[in-house]
């Protein structure tokens, strides 16, 4: 098995979010059948990718959390290439462009609006003290036409020392933008998923028939410090993405 592993070797750079990329490679990758297979010892593998343990044991629990391996004593560690092969895994892939990229879709994105808003917004907690926000409004487009409208809302305390660079948000999602530019990485997202009966507007934008069903996604997101950061709406065409989630049994 050692020798059909294809693992590529990382660099320093957001070192546990590579890792857990390159383990899901070598995953995809290990078992020329696609069946479960066992992965190499803690130490054979942190050598060949070459990083700590530390850094691989937090990677391999990301993984476990996903569902794609399995570690129990006395069996290693067991990997399943057909769930890291699974794409449109909402419980896994933040990040729109990447969902639909990973379904196989050329994506455009075009922004309709990015800028601040100087009021309260409802849609966060009560007790969250936001009297302005961030709004960046994307449509998302495949090869057949809209398949997504996204907005996003960011409470304007966390993005003031960024402000000369919210541009950027034209081309980097809400979590890039924060970790980079405002130093707050994301530790979590909170989905609420309900039926939408798409608005006159939004027909019109997305080129749907009128009164067309649509999957709705709210999400609060929150930093590594438990604060309450940004709040998102996104509407899904229906029949382009096959959305799930994995439903962990132990």
């Amino acid at each position: 098995m050692k020798d059909n592993l294809k693992i590529t070797p990382i660099d320093n750079e957001q070192l546990s979010y590579k890792t857990k990329l390159a383990l899901i490679e070598l995953i995809n990758t290990g078992s020329p059948d696609g069946k479960p297979f066992k992965l190499p010892n803690e130490d054979e593998l942190s050598q060949r990718l070459g990083v700590s343990r530390n850094v691989l044991r937090d990677a391999l629990g990301s993984l476990e959390d996903m569902g794609i391996v399995t570690r129990r004593r006395g069996k290693g560690t067991l990997a399943n290439p057909a769930l890291a092969d699974t794409s449109c895994r909402l419980d896994v892939e933040p990040e729109l462009q990447r969902t639909f990229e990973n379904a196989g879709y050329q994506v455009k994105i075009d922004t309709l609006r990015l800028g601040f808003v100087y009021r309260s917004d409802p849609s966060f907690h009560p007790g969250l003290d936001c009297d302005a926000y961030l709004t960046v409004e994307k449509l998302f487009s495949i090869e057949s036409g809209a398949a997504a409208y996204c907005v996003d809302h960011i409470a304007a305390q966390y993005v003031r020392r960024a402000e000369n660079q919210i541009s950027a948000l034209n081309t980097m999602t809400h979590y890039q933008f924060l970790s980079k530019y405002c130093g707050i990485p994301m530790a979590y997202t909170v989905a609420h998923v309900d039926i939408a009966i798409a608005e006159p507007w939004l027909s019109d934008l997305m080129g749907l028939p009128e009164k067309e069903p649509l999957l709705l996604m709210k999400d609060h997101i929150y930093s590594l410090d438990h604060e309450l950061v940004g709040f998102t709406q996104i509407y899904f065409r229906r029949g382009i993405l096959d959305l799930k989630f994995l439903r962990r049994n132990f």
